[in-house]
């Protein structure tokens, strides 16, 4: 399992709004970071394939 559903799933058993923000800030810092460097892989593969 991904970590992206784990870290919603905590959020269902968190009765807690401050937690519950924590988790979301998280899960979108991980998905910002994954976006981040798929596009980095693919500037590099690209490079590459122009050398």
């Amino acid at each position: 399992m991904k970590i992206t559903p784990l870290i919603g799933m905590a959020k269902l058993f968190v009765k807690s709004k401050k937690i519950k923000l924590v988790l979301i800030g998280a899960q979108f810092g991980y998905m910002g970071y994954k976006y981040l460097k798929s596009r980095k892989r693919k500037r590099n593969n690209l490079k590459t394939l122009k050398s």
